[in-house]
């Protein structure tokens, strides 16, 4: 009868975990995970935790499993979790059955004491199945909650995006000769348009042109 207390530090989880006020999601998140760790410790010591659950949640970081070992503990685990509501959902059923009501705890006629026992230890199992990936869920979102008060909380402004620079012009030849030519036209360029004719040249059309306009005047 008492085994069913063991199920409080869950539950206290549970509520801790559901904190959707971001200015105390961090201090809930860590509280929930240690109402999860000493709920999975009374029920490996126990004997009532599964072996595999277990190891998930005493695992260090320096030990976390590669990506497809880690998919295949989540593929066990959600099937061990879908057998266990399946028996939770008879268990109740039958007490329903033989009490009238499933969620009175107790036993009597057609509903005896062993039957409450499993009952209690399934849905102990399921809790501690559903707590190894809540901490592992926790544990990855605590970095981003710290992250998120580092930058003054979840009502500040984010980070002000900074502006994409100009690419610099590239050169892309392989050839070094012909990289110096460009480089030395762009270093040494003239800054105003150069002339086209000589002085000499210049000269012969202007007095052209002056010829011309005298016999005009004459």
């Amino acid at each position: 009868g008492d085994l069913k207390f063991l199920l409080v530090p869950s539950l206290l989880a549970d509520v801790m975990a559901a904190t959707r006020d971001m200015a105390e999601r961090h201090k809930a998140l860590r509280q929930a995970l240690v109402f999860w760790r000493a709920f999975a410790a009374d029920c490996q010591r126990l004997g009532i935790a599964h072996r595999d659950d277990v190891r998930s949640i005493d695992r260090n970081p320096e030990e976390a499993p590669d990506a497809a070992t880690k998919r295949i503990e989540k593929i066990e685990r959600y099937k061990r979790s879908k057998e266990l509501d399946g028996k939770v959902a008879y268990l109740f059923g039958k007490k329903r059955q033989a009490l009238g009501d499933e969620y009175q705890w107790g036993h009597g006629a057609g509903f005896d004491e062993d039957q409450e026992r499993e009952l209690i230890l399934t849905l102990l199992g399921r809790a501690v199945a559903s707590a190894a990936d809540d901490i592992a869920s926790a544990e990855q979102e605590l970095p981003l909650l710290e992250m998120m008060a580092a930058r003054g909380g979840p009502g500040a402004a984010p980070p002000p995006t900074p502006q994409p620079t100009e690419k610099p012009f590239i050169v892309r030849i392989q050839d070094k000769a012909e990289l110096n030519r460009i480089y030395q036209e762009m270093v040494f360029q003239c800054p105003h348009p150069l002339p086209t004719m000589t002085l000499g040249e210049c000269a012969e059309i202007e007095m052209g042109e002056m010829q011309e306009r005298q016999e005009r005047q004459g």
